[in-house]
């Protein structure tokens, strides 16, 4: 009994500290990822947009991913993310990104930056 015991704990302590690692990965900036596709999620004005990086960088949805997602409330910052993403895909510059969070297999982002 005691054995179980140990294990559960091992087990509860082992998921909080996964959990914590996560949250501080999903604040940083992300940079140098290399765009291959961009993908409009719906047809509405206000759609987010989904973009793919060449290296999958993150395991949203259990495994390895290079699938990101953007939303704005505001179609004017819908559509200057969708500008910056669309740029570094036909300029070949890189992205840097703040993610948010998974949303399925897509890392939800806040913020994009394009550099050469």
């Amino acid at each position: 009994m005691k054995f179980f015991v140990q294990i559960v704990v091992f087990l509860i302590s082992s998921l909080l500290s996964s959990s914590q690692v996560y949250a501080e990965q999903s604040n940083k900036l992300t940079g140098n990822l290399k765009i291959i596709s961009i993908y409009q999620i719906e047809d509405e004005i206000s759609a987010g947009f989904d973009f793919f990086t060449s290296q999958k960088n993150h395991k949203c949805g259990g495994k390895p991913s290079n699938r990101y997602r953007s939303y704005s409330d505001h179609k004017e910052t819908t559509n200057r993310k969708f500008q910056l993403i669309l740029a570094a895909l036909n300029h070949q510059h890189k992205v840097t990104i703040k993610p948010l969070g998974c949303e399925g297999r897509a890392m939800l982002v806040d913020y994009i930056g394009i550099s050469s």
